[in-house]
C-alpha cells in the first residue's frame, strides 16, 4: 500500500540536502593538507629527500654523484559509516525542510572525521621502506615536541617557529604553518600583550574577539570540552600541533557518499547512509610539531 512506503520526491529532497549542507560545512584541515586519490586498501606515498651539489676543484675531473634519498610511507584507507533509521513521520516533518537537521548533523560529523583521521596520523609511527615494512617514530622521523604546559606563551611561539627555521621549513618554498588549538590556548594567546598590543605588532591580529594568527602561524580553532574532542588530552596533557602544509597527505579512495534506501523488514522506515573511506599519514617529521598544554 501506499502508506507502507516513503515517498520518493521526499528522499530525493534529503539528498540535495545533503549535498548543499556538504559545500557549506567543510572540515577545517582540508585547505591545510595535500589530498591524493587512491584505489587499494594501501597506498605508497613516494617523496624525495634533499641532497648537496660538490666543488669541482680541476678540470676534466670524474662524476661524482649525489645520492638523493627516496622515501616512501604507507597510507592505509580506513572506513567510516553513518547509518540513520528514519521513520516516515520523521521524513514527512523534518527531511522535506530545506534547513533539515538530519541533513546538518550527517554531513558534519563526516567533516569531523577527516579532520580526526589527519590529527590521528601526526604524531604515530609511519611505515616506509621499499615494502613500507620499516616503522619510524616521530622524534626519529624529525619530529619535534614543545612544552607549552606552563602556558602557551608568545615565547613558546616563537621556539616554534624556530624549530621550523631550523630545519628549512617555511622559509622558501610556498607552504603556509597552522597550529590547531583549542580554546584554552586562544585565552592564553589573548592576553599576550606581544600579540594584542599595537606597541609590539603592527599587524591587526585581533579581529571579532578572536586571533587568527599569531608569530606567522594561522590558528585553527578546535572544541576542547566536547566529548570526543579532537585533541587528544591524556592525564590534563592536550596534544596541540603545528604544521606546514606539506606535512600532511590525505588519500581519498571515496568522497562521501549518500545512499537512501527503503528497509523493508522495518515498518515505514528509511536507512540513510554515508560512506567516507580515507587515510592520512605524515610525509615528513619536520614538518611537523607536537606543542603539548595543560587541559
Amino acid at each position: 500500500m501506499a502508506g507502507e512506503t516513503i515517498d520518493q520526491a521526499l528522499v530525493t529532497q534529503f539528498s540535495s540536502n545533503v549535498h548543499n549542507a556538504a559545500q557549506q560545512t567543510k572540515a577545517r584541515l582540508r585547505s591545510h593538507v595535500e589530498i591524493i586519490p587512491i584505489t587499494g586498501d594501501k597506498f605508497a606515498y613516494d617523496g624525495l629527500g634533499s641532497v648537496e651539489a660538490s666543488e669541482q676543484f680541476g678540470r676534466h675531473e670524474a662524476v661524482i654523484f649525489s645520492d638523493a634519498n627516496h622515501t616512501r610511507r604507507k597510507i592505509s584507507r580506513r572506513r567510516f559509516t553513518l547509518t540513520l533509521p528514519i521513520d516516515a513521520s520523521d521524513v514527512r516533518g523534518a527531511l522535506i525542510s530545506p534547513s533539515s537537521q538530519y541533513a546538518q548533523v550527517c554531513v558534519r560529523a563526516m567533516e569531523r572525521v577527516f579532520d580526526r583521521v589527519v590529527i590521528e596520523s601526526m604524531f604515530v609511527p609511519v611505515y616506509t621502506g621499499r615494502d613500507m615494512d620499516t616503522v619510524v617514530a616521530f622524534a626519529t622521523d624529525g619530529g619535534s615536541t614543545v612544552d607549552a604546559t606552563a602556558g602557551l606563551t608568545y615565547e613558546k611561539l616563537l621556539e616554534v617557529g624556530q624549530n621550523f627555521i631550523d630545519k628549512e621549513v617555511g622559509t622558501e618554498l610556498p607552504e603556509d604553518l597552522v597550529m590547531g588549538i583549542s580554546g584554552d590556548e586562544h585565552t592564553a594567546l589573548m592576553q599576550e600583550n606581544e600579540l594584542t598590543n599595537g606597541d609590539f605588532t603592527k599587524q591587526y591580529v585581533v579581529e571579532k574577539g578572536k586571533i587568527a594568527q599569531a608569530a606567522g602561524i594561522g590558528l585553527i580553532l578546535f572544541a576542547g570540552a566536547i566529548d570526543h574532542p579532537l585533541l587528544s588530552v591524556t592525564a590534563g596533557t592536550r596534544d596541540c600541533f603545528a604544521m606546514s602544509t606539506r606535512g600532511m597527505a590525505v588519500g581519498m579512495s571515496k568522497e562521501m557518499g549518500l545512499k537512501i534506501e527503503d528497509r523493508s523488514d522495518l515498518v515505514e522506515t528509511t536507512q540513510v547512509q554515508i560512506i567516507f573511506e580515507l587515510g592520512a599519514v605524515r610525509t615528513e617529521g619536520v614538518l611537523v610539531q607536537k606543542v603539548q598544554t595543560t587541559d
